[in-house]
C-alpha cells in the first residue's frame, strides 16, 4: 500500500511540474480604462471556439464559467496578469486564446456591447513539456477596440418595427367582435 501511495504521489508531482504557469496581457487604450475583460483559452473551461462564446453573448447568456481569467482594464489602458499572479496552468500542447472586452465595468450587469480581440500572434502558444511559464499577449489592440464596427450588441436587441406590429395585432384582436 505504501508503494502505491508513493507512486501516486510521484505521478501527481510529475504532472504538476509538467504544467506551464500562464499569464496574459492586453493593451487596449485608455478610452476603455476600468472596463471589464474576460480571457478565454480554446479547449479550456468548455470554450470550444470563439463562435461558441459569441453565440452565448449574443443570446444574453453569461460566459463567466467559460473564462480562463478576467479583470478590468487599468487606467493606462492595459490588462496584464503576471504568470506568478494568475494561478493558472496549462499542460503541454498548442493553445489559442482571445479576449472579450465589454463597455462596462462588469461583463453581465450593465454591459450593452462587447468586442472580441483575437488573431494576434501572441495569442497562439505552443507549450512543451519543459516550458515553465507562458504569457498570451494581444499586444496593442486599440485599433480593434477603437473601431466602432467591431463592437457587437450584448444580448437580444428587439427590433422596434416587430414590436409595433405585434402590438397592433393584439390591439386588433381586442377590437374584433365574436361572431356566431
Amino acid at each position: 500500500m505504501r508503494k502505491l501511495m508513493l507512486f501516486a504521489a510521484c505521478a501527481m508531482l510529475a504532472a504538476v511540474t509538467q504544467a506551464a504557469q500562464v499569464g496574459w496581457g492586453l493593451a487596449g487604450g485608455t478610452a476603455y480604462a476600468n472596463d471589464a475583460y474576460q480571457f478565454f483559452v480554446i479547449g479550456q473551461n468548455g470554450a470550444t471556439s470563439i463562435a461558441t462564446i459569441t453565440a452565448l453573448l449574443d443570446a444574453g447568456t453569461s460566459v463567466d464559467s467559460y473564462a480562463f481569467g478576467s479583470g478590468k482594464i487599468a487606467a493606462n489602458g492595459s490588462a496584464n496578469v503576471a504568470v506568478t499572479a494568475s494561478g493558472k496552468t496549462l499542460d503541454a500542447g498548442t493553445y489559442t486564446a482571445f479576449f472579450v472586452v465589454y463597455d462596462s465595468a462588469t461583463p453581465t450587469a450593465g454591459a450593452s456591447q462587447y468586442v472580441v480581440v483575437d488573431g494576434a500572434t501572441g495569442l497562439t502558444k505552443t507549450i512543451a513539456a519543459t516550458t515553465a511559464n507562458v504569457t498570451f499577449a494581444a499586444g496593442n489592440a486599440s485599433s480593434i477596440i477603437n473601431d466602432a464596427s467591431n463592437w457587437k450588441s450584448y444580448g437580444d436587441v428587439p427590433e422596434p418595427t416587430s414590436g409595433l406590429l405585434l402590438l397592433m395585432g393584439v390591439g386588433l384582436l381586442g377590437l374584433r367582435r365574436k361572431q356566431k
